[in-house]
């Protein structure tokens, strides 16, 4: 391992300690939402913080938002739906065929959740945008394909394009906040 990849591993994991601090602060249950109407809310929070914003993105970012929530709560998982194990890192399918079927875009589309209801989750969301936000598309999918990662092991073990296993992707996320 390179000491720039070690060096990002720290920041990584640095992050993802300081956000465990911060939501563990609070101790709701979330339970489940659509994944649609958290991917649209993504969409517009990151929309307001002026991020660039394509498909790609948008998926690695619920993704990021999915494995905290797990590793930090412990509890039911954050999304109606689990990721699946595609070429190009976890999926929400749900979320994907409604940005294909809205021009690769969630802009203009309203959540069927108030937006008040959803500020619920700006804990999670707010942090990963402001650390992942300016990283490339490219990047995302690279941070997605560790080796031995959750996707890794699903992917590359006969699982594509199947759901990915959310002890796995737990168990990614909590060597970043334990």
């Amino acid at each position: 391992m390179l000491m720039g990849d070690i060096m990002h591993m720290v920041i990584i994991r640095n992050f993802f300690h300081m956000i465990r601090e911060v939501i563990a602060v609070k101790d709701e249950t979330y339970g489940v939402i659509d994944s649609v109407d958290f991917a649209i809310y993504l969409n517009q929070k990151a929309r307001e913080m002026n991020l660039d914003v394509n498909v790609t993105k948008i998926q690695k970012w619920l993704y990021i938002c999915y494995g905290l929530y797990l590793a930090t709560k412990k509890k039911d998982q954050l999304l109606n739906e689990r990721p699946k194990a595609w070429q190009y890192g976890p999926v929400f399918p749900k979320v994907y065929k409604k940005q294909q079927k809205n021009g690769n875009s969630l802009d203009n589309l309203t959540s069927k959740v108030s937006y008040e209801e959803l500020q619920q989750f700006d804990e999670i969301i707010e942090p990963v945008l402001a650390h992942f936000g300016k990283w490339s598309a490219a990047g995302l999918v690279e941070w997605t394909h560790e080796k031995g990662g959750a996707w890794d092991k699903k992917f590359n073990n006969g699982g594509k394009q199947e759901p990915m296993d959310n002890f796995e992707i737990m168990t990614d996320f909590l060597r970043f906040v334990s």
